[in-house]
């Protein structure tokens, strides 16, 4: 039997790809340390309430992941969310141009896609490494599992570790080229509230701004049916500024920047922390594919465009190029 494709990041575009290479009938394993799928599409529960506590919501532009998204909605878990947000202003903004939100959460989305896959959660990859003309990937654990095809997805610095941990080297070239690229992280503020806040109707407010990037209300979004769950994603550059300062401190700058918005009392805040919220650079190319034998990709949101519909698109051309490069 022939052994199977390596995948490592649950995130949208390993999903992506395993799902599209499954449905053509390879064996896939996707290999995620965290205990849920999705990555940054994350959609978090405290008590009653639930926050959309990374990704807020996608656009989309190309014809390709329209198609994907059609077949989303058909399938409930997509839906329009709005057309524009207000701005400072707090006037609505409407372009006309689609917002799609997950449903019930973000979280709806990659759930869907791991369902029939073989996606290992809790899985830590700690070394990838080339034996005997195949990969062989080392879990936390010492588990060893081999493959024919090795497709990396998480944020590149990670993916980077992972081959550096073995014997395999990048050319110099490749390496820089990967090493240089460098991704904003982001604070995000999920505060549930005594009442409604002041957020007009859809439920955002997108500022593009520092100290305060976008702000979600939860409640209004319908991913929250339950209680007034905001929100507050901070600006990159804040991020920066504040990541190793205490939670209380952060809270206490962020909870003061949007009081306007807020309008009530708060009952409760989580601080999460995502350090590889959106790449600095990006590299023009959908997906990084080093032949073999064995076969090497790089995919993800760096990759041809960062964001929900970039990660897609990336996944979906890994895919294509594991295709052409498996009937050789």
């Amino acid at each position: 039997m022939l052994e199977p494709i390596l995948i490592v990041g649950a995130g949208l575009s390993g999903l992506i790809a395993a799902r599209e290479l499954r449905r053509l009938g390879y064996k896939v394993i996707v290999f995620e340390e965290s205990d849920v799928a999705g990555g940054r599409m994350a959609t978090q529960t405290f008590g009653s309430l639930r926050f959309d506590s990374g990704a807020q919501f996608f656009t989309v532009r190309e014809p390709r992941f329209g198609l994907l998204v059609d077949q989303w909605r058909e399938d409930g878990i997509v839906q329009l969310w709005s057309r524009g947000f207000a701005g400072a202003s707090g006037q609505a903004r409407q372009d006309g141009h689609p917002r799609y939100r997950g449903v019930p959460g973000m979280d709806g989305i990659p759930r869907y896609l791991a369902q029939g896959l073989d996606v290992r959660l809790n899985q830590k990859v700690e070394m990838a490494d080339v034996v005997d003309g195949r990969w062989r990937l080392t879990v936390e654990g010492g588990e060893e599992v081999d493959g024919r095809v090795l497709l990396l997805t998480p944020p590149l610095p990670q993916s980077l570790a992972l081959l550096a941990a073995g014997s395999y080297r990048l050319l110099p070239d490749v390496a820089d080229r990967l090493g240089e690229i460098t991704y904003a992280p982001c604070l995000a503020l999920l505060v549930e509230l005594e009442e409604a806040s002041k957020l007009p109707p859809p439920g955002g407010l997108q500022l593009h701004g520092e100290p305060i990037a976008f702000i979600g209300d939860n409640t209004q979004k319908g991913v929250s049916p339950r209680g007034f769950a905001l929100t507050i994603h901070a600006g990159p550059l804040f991020s920066e500024e504040y990541w190793q300062t205490a939670d209380q401190e952060v809270a206490a700058l962020l909870l003061d920047e949007a009081s306007f918005w807020i309008g009530t009392a708060v009952r409760t805040w989580h601080l999460q922390r995502w350090p590889y919220s959106i790449p600095r650079q990006i590299i023009e190319q959908r997906v990084l594919h080093l032949p073999g034998p064995p076969d090497l990709l790089f995919a993800g949101d760096v990759f041809g465009g960062p964001r929900i519909e970039g990660a897609a698109m990336s996944g979906l051309s890994a895919a294509g190029a594991l295709l052409q490069s498996l009937d050789r």
